[in-house]
């Protein structure tokens, strides 16, 4: 089979050198990508392939954005016939493909079109879903040496929606920590002790209370309320979930506000509050629905000074929100530390200065 590679530049091509496949050739129209795989410039030589596995990103700003990949369908329907194979080798919200089946083929003119969509389930395992069996035997066989289990299904929309049915039970797992740990305070438990008990239980498996989910769990999360709106169906536990993570900025403020009164008996305006972490991500990958930014917010909101110490963040980002960037020693200088995410940085505290 001839195969033909059409990425972005977030496009990993490394591991598609594993490729059970002789004759591999990656579209380079700008000369970008930097591979040891064929490149060619040529549009045209996609028209003499058998197989086209498209891996443009479809996340934008930390939103699903299927533009990119919307656009180059377009320039791909001249191509598209019964016996080639269009590959969606990137993370797509559910009907995703049935949509852009409608634009490779706007005239429903071919009877049983080979779409076959892909997703990494967790680190060891790609799940493969497709149009038709054949296309679902050609594509497993081509992807047999990329991870070391593969697991099929025949509905490409089961594919599409396991990515967001991770993220929203993690989602759901981590509100009910959260929950869980504002509770704790009314009823004066140890919740760090109770849950280390509780998953004793082979079928319990509690997190730790956290203020700050990776971006991507929130963003799918946030993914299935939207589908349900789309059809009209209710998503009340995903979007109790996503009420009860963003509370918690508004919580750790209120219990700042107590602990400033009781123990230095300062009003808000008086403080210095001292924010390390904003996000858990490699970089801060979208404001939407960030907590730490809703608390550096409703602090600013009352006249509170915030410094806020996170590295992953720029200065202009942390100044827009009204708060000031410092270093980690700064910090101590604060009437308040509140520490948002578990970086290594921030477990060396030095308690004897605080």
């Amino acid at each position: 089979m001839k195969i033909v590679i059409y990425p972005d530049v977030k496009t990993d091509l490394s591991k598609y050198e594993q490729l059970n496949a002789d004759d591999v050739v990656v579209y380079d129209e700008k000369d970008e990508f930097n591979t040891t795989i064929t490149k060619t410039s040529d549009f045209d030589i996609i028209g003499g392939c058998d197989v086209i596995i498209l891996t443009l990103n479809c996340i934008i700003n930390g939103r699903y954005d299927i533009t990119p990949i919307e656009e180059v369908c377009r320039k791909l329907s001249q191509f598209v016939l019964d016996d080639k194979i269009v590959v969606f080798d990137t993370q797509l919200p559910p009907r995703s493909v049935h949509k852009m089946s409608k634009v490779l083929d706007d005239l429903g003119l071919i009877e049983d079109i080979n779409l076959t969509y892909t997703v990494m389930v967790n680190d060891d395992t790609c799940l493969i879903s497709a149009t038709n069996e054949t296309s679902l035997e050609k594509v497993k066989d081509l992807y047999c040496d990329m991870a070391e289990n593969i697991e099929t299904t025949n509905n490409i929309q089961t594919a599409e929606c396991v990515p967001l049915l991770q993220s929203a039970y993690k989602d759901v797992m981590v509100a009910f920590a959260n929950q869980t740990a504002i509770l704790s305070e009314a009823i004066t438990i140890d919740l760090i002790e109770a849950i280390k008990y509780a998953n004793m239980d082979n079928d319990v498996h509690l997190l730790n209370p956290q203020p700050i989910a990776n971006h991507d769990i929130v963003r799918d999360s946030k993914e299935i309320i939207n589908l349900a709106d789309e059809y009209g169906e209710i998503a009340q536990l995903s979007q109790t979930t996503r009420d009860i993570n963003n509370y918690v900025a508004y919580h750790i403020a209120y219990r700042a506000e107590k602990e400033l009164y009781l123990k230095l008996h300062l009003a808000m305006f008086e403080t210095t509050v001292a924010i390390l972490g904003i996000t858990s991500d490699d970089t801060l990958i979208s404001e939407d629905d960030n907590v730490s930014l809703t608390l550096i917010d409703d602090f600013v909101s009352r006249d509170v000074e915030v410094w806020v110490c996170d590295d992953k963040v720029d200065e202009d980002i942390i100044e827009n929100h009204g708060a000031k960037k410092i270093s980690i020693d700064e910090a101590y200088e604060a009437d308040c530390i509140i520490i948002m995410t578990d970086d290594e940085s921030f477990r060396n505290i030095d308690a004897d200065r605080i």
